[in-house]
């Protein structure tokens, strides 16, 4: 079982802190992603905003995004690759983390997260593209120093035997006990604020 952080109700606040991590966000191109590829580098942190197809129009949705980000300040690059390619993900790792002088975390949004009921193919190929990327980003932390993994997703129940992986739910549970979904810049804050270590709280 991992960490998961998801029943503490949102603050607005933002840490500016981040000015010394170098962070690599895998799933940039979807609506949370680049909410939180912004809140990121606008914490202070260098960032790799990585599209997790190489589908063009992925790709230039985080060229534009790393461009709008980029300031003298930080350092905002952009990639998209097959995520569901081994060696792909390997290589862009590599990558990464040689651009940005090392690697301190990792984050990944997934898609919501379909039952495997209901799409266990589906289901399947992202659970593949979550290990090669906990092994290559491992790895490259590692080599930095050590590092943090997070997993942005709906469902808190994800089976891996690392434990520097925390999971950041898109949830919160009201005081009645109803989930109600944050927004992309609450998703941000959130993401922020567990980098720089922060405790969520009202």
């Amino acid at each position: 079982m991992i960490d998961c952080v998801c029943a503490a109700p949102y603050n607005a606040r933002v840490s500016t802190h981040l000015s010394h991590k170098r962070v690599l966000i895998l799933g940039a191109e979807t609506e949370i992603g680049r909410a939180v590829t912004s809140a990121v580098a606008e914490a202070g942190a260098s960032v790799a905003a990585v599209a997790a197809t190489s589908e063009s129009e992925a790709a230039f949705a985080v060229q534009r995004l790393a461009r709008h980000l980029s300031s003298g300040e930080r350092k905002v690059i952009a990639q998209a690759i097959d995520a569901t390619n081994e060696a792909a993900v390997r290589v862009m790792v590599r990558q990464v983390s040689k651009e940005l002088g090392g690697l301190d975390v990792v984050v990944v949004k997934a898609e919501p997260s379909p039952e495997p009921t209901e799409n266990p193919a589906k289901m399947l190929e992202w659970l593949n593209v979550f290990q090669h990327l906990l092994k290559f980003g491992e790895k490259e932390m590692q080599r930095s120093g050590g590092g943090n993994f997070f997993v942005v997703m709906r469902s808190g129940f994800l089976d891996t035997p690392s434990s520097n992986v925390q999971v950041l739910l898109v949830e919160d549970v009201s005081p009645e006990g109803i989930f109600q979904e944050l927004s992309p810049e609450e998703m941000g804050a959130r993401v922020v604020r567990a980098i720089a270590g922060e405790p969520e709280s009202g």
